[in-house]
């Protein structure tokens, strides 16, 4: 009797012991759960994985003012980390502010992201050279709201293809672009619209910056937008100069600008012959590309015409040195950039390179042309018989 009393006992016990540890084990996983994440970045590589993972790190700008390439030089300018990976795991520590993190490995960008330094992001990546990875966390769990619409037309009105559409399609997309954003705008949460926004073409930008949802001005992606945005509205502005200079045929702008010799040159030392302003930077293909159909207009029309190469925004040394390497026989002058003025080179709008102006002998504008275009040299030819 007493022998089986025991092996009761001792059964009872095992089975209280079993169920003590079954509840201690729940206990500590529901802990476990409820535990916040700590703030940063998670990056799990579950394929193949780097030895170390790159990340520079940028506060966010608060210059609402900046223009686009204002801002992203200003990222630019933040510090760079390295970060062992350990069997296929990081841990990247957030920024004491709201920063932008450009993340890396080996020669592949993995991903840029904004973050707030008490938010925790996962980042799981598949394969890095392929650019195969999920973003989960902070602004990226707030999906836009009709988003493969919106990135399907987004990429039909990117600028790089609209060569491909007519005016009649272009004027349809842009409309039909206006639409969509008005429903994204209105249904937003503002991170999320926000996000979207900077996702359009600088053109685009403006439209959907003034149907930003309220609140959206604390978000992450918020000054980007404005840079863009400051960015689309100068360009439709300097698009309005141009057109009111054709239309009126008003004088030009005086340029007084630095030439090889040091000399300040003033393009009205040209009155009496037809001019043209060639405004370019070193690192513009096209523009070269333009150099030896000006040099064979030049030469042709030497006893009426007079060329001004500007350079805009050079070093003075590369400015002079390439001048040299590319035989440039006409006036050259350097110039500031139009970032740094606005969109205006010596009271000129500039909004891409090269932009070419025609200078009638009595000092008036008569043609813009932005970009490398053959019909320029045909319409100057028309206007000098």
């Amino acid at each position: 009797m007493k022998k089986m009393l025991a092996n009761k006992a001792r059964r009872y016990m095992g089975c209280l012991l079993a169920l003590l540890l079954m509840a201690s084990c729940a206990t500590s996983k529901k802990v476990a759960q409820i535990l916040p994440l700590a703030p940063g970045i998670d990056i799990v590589f579950t394929g193949e994985s780097p030895d170390s993972v790159y990340v520079a790190v940028a506060p966010i700008p608060t210059d609402t003012n900046l223009f686009i390439k204002e801002y992203y030089e200003s990222i630019d300018h933040g510090r760079r980390d390295v970060y062992a990976v350990k069997d296929g795991r990081v841990h990247i520590v957030p920024d004491s502010v709201p920063s932008y993190y450009n993340i890396s490995c080996d020669d592949y960008l993995l991903s840029s992201c904004y973050m707030r330094s008490s938010e925790h992001l996962d980042f799981t990546v598949a394969d890095y050279c392929k650019r195969n990875y999920k973003l989960t966390g902070g602004i990226y769990d707030l999906q836009i709201p009709y988003n493969k619409e919106f990135h399907a037309l987004r990429s039909k009105l990117f600028k790089l293809s609209r060569y491909k559409l007519t005016e009649l399609e272009l004027d349809s997309l842009s409309r039909e672009m206006h639409s969509l954003l008005d429903k994204i705008m209105s249904e937003s949460h503002p991170e999320a619209a926000t996000r979207a926004a900077v996702l359009l073409d600088e053109d685009i930008v403006p439209y959907a910056y003034d149907r930003l949802p309220q609140g959206s001005e604390n978000t992450l992606y918020y000054t980007d937008l404005r840079a863009r945005r400051n960015s689309g509205v100068r360009s439709e502005n300097q698009e309005k100069m141009m057109n009111t200079s054709m239309e009126t045929s008003a004088p030009a702008p005086e340029v007084a600008l630095n030439s090889l010799d040091g000399q300040i040159f003033n393009i009205s030392e040209l009155r009496g012959k037809w001019v043209i302003l060639d405004f370019w930077v070193s690192w513009c293909g096209p523009c070269r590309k333009g150099f030896e159909k000006m040099k064979k207009l030049y030469e042709e029309y030497s006893d009426s015409l007079e060329i001004v190469g500007i350079a805009c925004g050079d070093q003075t040394e590369t400015w002079s040195n390439l001048v040299k390497e590319l035989d440039l026989p006409w006036k050259n002058l350097l110039a500031p950039s139009p970032e740094s003025n606005g969109g205006t080179v010596a009271g000129f709008p500039v909004p891409a390179y090269p932009t070419k102006v025609i200078i009638d002998p009595e000092g008036r504008l008569c043609d813009f042309t932005v970009g490398e275009d053959d019909g320029f040299y045909n319409r100057f030819v028309n206007m000098v018989k």
